[in-house]
């Protein structure tokens, strides 16, 4: 970690009130679909979240860029002519993207790290396409990593630091490390910041230039309950910072909330942007980015459609607090208590048998494979083989694939695979088929926990127990959104955000794998902090 100058221009510390509720503006509406002003999301379905544009990032000169990953493509809008039809920017063949940002304005995907785009003219002559750039993504600076990082695309950390983690009596992020992020300004130039938190409910951040050791201005943060991650997100052309600030409180977490704060270029606050994301809102891995001249501009997706909103933001006041309460999930009927042997089961039982199921390799037969292009789904525009496995026939890969309504036991797999079984489903509109390989989000986690029997997500609330405290997830413990999705939790990283391992069709490319995500943002999604009741303490 590189010493800072203690030398600081300028210090302000961070309030905010009840507010009166901002007037947001949507400024782009896309319908769902794969027209000109349409993006693709996948609805939702029994154990399955909806799927919708991943990214919002913005160029230097304004453009709006959207990642339509569904439709494989990216969106370019002219912030100035919101309403005329965006470009259309194909993506490249079989990219898998998770994330979009803008760096020093190049085009940047995170598909399992950093792939540099850049245009090119179709056959045609006229149209432009999106080609990745060989053998870029692998210098990729300080800069770019630290913006993807920003909002968790990030590669997974070590899996013997999990296992360590286990032996400890709590891993709630008590002492939090100073944490480095690299920002590449529009309005200062490049700027490293160091976050640091004192205190649950205080932090810190300290600014300096790229080529200066001395630190030129401290912006406080104070909040009425814990404060979670921090990122500095950007400071605009007039020399305002903005920081993205998550707050979780131990005791209260229908109070959490996500907030963009904008402070003055002499480091006082003076605006503060409510994030409004609700459980019905579908996930984007970056919903939040700042123009060149500091509009706030949010990425709010839900089934029929996606929108970006200019957020209006309100006065500060005293403490940091969200504006409202967050929305509390209307899970629908709950599932049956379902009627299992529980056998007690050591946290280290659980995450070394999740840890089995990312890191297997394993041979795609052809026989696993079946026939190319392979079965499309029902009412969905993709196939039912995992995005991961396509063009893998006879070669090794790793992790299990995601299977629709499928628990097959670790053990189970390669047998079933030597026997000439499919491995691979994510057709999650069509019925579950019983003679595929693979686990789907709950079979995962019911496995880990050493269950004989399939428990679903509306069932998971009988066999657990719910943590009062976010704070208090220890490896083994899972977040669980009743009747869509579940997560098992791994760890808290440095910059208080959560790893966790799962099993989705989209975000794992169709397998079992460990992410990175905000648990502000999960909790307001509706996800709920819960621990399995045969965990052996």
């Amino acid at each position: 970690m590189r010493s800072f100058g203690s030398h600081i221009l300028f210090a302000a510390t961070l309030a905010v009130a009840s507010p009166v509720f901002a007037k947001d503006t949507t400024i782009i509406e896309l319908r769902g679909g794969d027209g000109a002003r349409s993006v693709g999301i996948i609805s939702s379905n029994e154990e399955v979240e909806a799927s919708g544009p991943a990214a919002i990032t913005v160029g230097d000169d304004g453009t709006i860029y959207i990642l339509d990953q569904n439709n494989g493509r990216v969106l370019a809008i002219d912030a100035e002519r919101s309403q005329a039809d965006p470009e259309i920017l194909p993506l490249p063949e079989n990219a898998a993207p998770e994330d979009l940002a803008v760096v020093h304005n190049e085009l940047y995907l995170w598909s399992d790290g950093v792939v540099p785009l850049e245009r090119s003219t179709d056959a045609d002559g006229r149209s432009q396409t999106l080609r990745a750039v060989d053998g870029g993504g692998g210098d990729a600076d300080d800069y770019t990593r630290s913006v993807f990082a920003s909002m968790g695309s990030v590669s997974p950390g070590p899996l013997n630091s999990i296992i360590d983690e286990i032996g400890r009596s709590t891993s709630r992020p008590e002492a939090r490390p100073p944490v480095i992020q690299y920002v590449p300004s529009r309005g200062l130039g490049d700027i490293v910041a160091e976050v640091s938190a004192a205190a649950n409910d205080k932090a810190e951040i300290l600014l300096r230039r790229s080529s200066s050791e001395e630190n030129f201005l401290s912006l406080q943060l104070a909040s009425e309950g814990r404060i979670g991650t921090v990122e500095l997100l950007d400071i605009d052309t007039t020399g305002r910072p903005y920081a993205l600030v998550e707050l979780v409180p131990a005791d209260r977490p229908e109070r959490t909330g996500m907030l963009v704060v904008r402070f003055t270029p002499n480091g006082a606050m003076d605006r503060v942007y409510d994030l409004p994301i609700e459980p019905g809102t579908v996930f984007s891995r970056r919903f939040v980015a700042i123009g060149p001249r500091g509009d706030v501009l949010y990425l709010r997706s839900q089934e029929s459609r996606a929108q970006v909103l200019r957020l209006d933001g309100r006065e500060p006041g005293r403490k940091l607090a969200a504006a409202l309460p967050a929305k509390q999930l209307n899970a629908g009927k709950p599932g049956k208590t379902p009627k299992v042997a529980i056998v007690p089961k050591s946290r280290s039982d659980v995450i070394e048998r999740a840890i089995g199921f990312e890191t297997l390799n394993w041979l795609v037969t052809p026989a696993a494979y079946g026939r190319d292009p392979g079965p499309g789904c029902v009412n969905m525009n993709r196939l039912r083989r995992p995005i991961y496995l396509i063009g893998k026939r006879g070669q090794t890969v790793k992790g299990v694939p995601y299977c629709w309504g499928c628990k097959t036991p670790l053990e189970n797999f390669i047998g079933g695979v030597e026997k000439g079984q499919t491995a691979g489903n994510v057709c999650t509109k069509s019925a579950p088929q019983s003679n595929v390989l693979g686990v789907d989000c709950s079979g995962f986690v019911s496995d880990a926990w050493g269950l004989k029997m399939h428990v679903s997500t509306r069932a998971i609330p009988g066999i657990t127990k719910r943590l009062s405290d976010p704070w208090s997830m220890r490896p083994g413990d899972a977040l669980n959104k009743p009747g869509s999705h579940v997560l098992l939790f791994m760890r808290f990283t440095d910059d208080r955000k959560v790893e966790v391992m799962e099993a989705s069709p989209n975000a794992c490319k169709g397998r079992v794998c460990r992410n990175t995500y905000s648990l502000g943002s999960l909790l307001m999604r509706g996800y709920q902090p819960v621990r399995f009741k045969g965990l052996d303490e």
